[in-house]
């Protein structure tokens, strides 16, 4: 990625989590985070990863609910930030705070099994 690209990636990250706080409260969708912006080199496409913290819906929910804004959160965009073109916007889940706590539960049972099984931990023998 270019610098350009990034700067103007970063710049959407931050809008997009005021917008997504401030003036899309009434969705309902619990502490969303704006977890990753992926922008095409020209500009026009952006790839917005969301997580969603204290939420009772599916994940699958809450970002069908905010693709259904995406019109009203592109204007939004295009009052706040100054480029040519707004780029055309599409949410997805990232689902990356999950996938590590389910490695680290497996990592804690593996270890778990290692106490039960009597195997010696390498550490303690040193």
């Amino acid at each position: 990625m270019s610098i350009r690209t990034e700067k103007v990636a970063e710049e959407l990250k931050h809008q997009l989590a005021n917008i997504l706080t401030r003036d899309l409260a009434e969705l309902h969708l619990g502490l969303v985070t704006v977890t990753r912006v992926r922008i095409s080199k020209d500009l026009k496409n952006a790839k917005i990863y969301l997580s969603f913290i204290g939420n009772k819906e599916p994940a699958e929910v809450c970002i069908e609910k905010v693709n259904n804004r995406k019109k009203q959160i592109r204007m939004h965009l295009a009052q706040n930030i100054h480029l040519r073109f707004v780029p055309e916007i599409e949410f997805y889940f990232d689902d990356t705070i999950e996938y590590a706590s389910r490695i680290d539960e497996i990592i804690k049972d593996i270890h778990k099994d290692d106490e039960n099984t009597g195997v010696p931990n390498t550490e303690e023998s040193e």
